[in-house]
């Protein structure tokens, strides 16, 4: 606390402070706009699929039959039979369903060890670097040399999924990235026009894939996400003209998030160029973007 009491902020005019005042309620209107975007496409499936009011049972007892238990699931713990996990496939019944094995090619990545870490290279992606709404800048890298050379960079609409620690956390790459992606992030590719890239990924992020994650992962301290379980993941289907709906709605969110964090950007530069140089100069410059 005595460090940070002893910081020291430029005052700078009233004029420059308004000025960036105005350009911090664009970010954060940009931002929430996206924010909303996303929870409208949210709704919008939830809708079509007849979940708007879907709550999961609360039942802790589950009763079943050896055959239609262990012997089929080869799971002995009973998280893994929780009534809530009945009443969501009950609802999933009632639509069309395609299991993900059936609807994407699954590709593993690679884990190098931290030996492998460095400052320099190729930036290497862990799962504490990826959400919904995109990767964050990795600290760490690996030599372009091999890794570079594995085939492992992800390209156009591929969906990246996360299998260790936090599981199920899907984000589709809008263009060729030139990474490395740790080997507790799957790749996956769609081989299948009957769903769009953006809706998948919406589904994958969605309530409905989170539970099966949660039932399939759950059982230990550190959840672990087999590709296997993966492949048998239950995916519900609309007609491509809702998924179109809903896919314009996560573009148009993605669109305005990038724009909030694009203007954060220069808004940081601004201030700085106020303080290398003057606020007129920052002013100027910010204001032609």
């Amino acid at each position: 606390m005595s460090q940070i009491e002893q910081l020291k902020i430029p005052l700078l005019t009233d004029e420059f402070q308004r000025f960036i005042r105005e350009k911090i309620y664009r970010i954060h209107a940009l931002s929430d706009g996206g924010q909303n975007l996303y929870l409208q496409a949210e709704q919008i499936l939830l809708d079509n699929l007849g979940m708007t009011d879907f709550i999961p049972s609360t039942e802790k007892v589950s009763v079943k039959n050896f055959s239609e238990g262990f012997r089929t699931s080869g799971r002995l713990d009973a998280e893994y039979y929780h009534a809530k996990y009945d009443t969501l496939f009950a609802k999933l019944s009632a639509v069309k369903t395609y299991l993900l094995g059936a609807l994407v090619w699954i590709k593993k990545s690679v884990e190098p060890g931290s030996n492998e870490y460095r400052t320099e290279g190729i930036p290497f992606v862990r799962v504490s670097d990826l959400s919904r709404y995109g990767l964050s800048n990795p600290e760490i890298h690996l030599s372009r040399i091999p890794f570079s050379h594995m085939n492992l960079q992800p390209k156009k609409d591929t969906i990246l999924l996360s299998k260790d620690g936090s599981v199920g956390i899907a984000y589709k790459v809008e263009k060729d990235l030139d990474i490395v992606t740790s080997g507790a992030i799957l790749h996956l590719k769609l081989k299948s026009d009957q769903f769009l890239p953006d809706y998948l990924t919406l589904v994958l992020n969605s309530l409905i894939v989170k539970m099966q994650a949660e039932r399939d992962a759950g059982g230990s301290i550190i959840q672990h996400w087999k590709p296997s379980e993966i492949e048998k993941v239950v995916i519900p289907w609309l007609p491509i003209d809702r998924q179109e709906q809903i896919s314009y709605k996560i573009q148009e969110s993605f669109s305005l998030r990038r724009e909030s964090r694009e203007l954060l950007e220069r808004t940081k530069q601004a201030v700085e160029m106020a303080i290398e140089k003057d606020e007129q100069t920052a002013m100027a410059w910010l204001s032609n973007l």
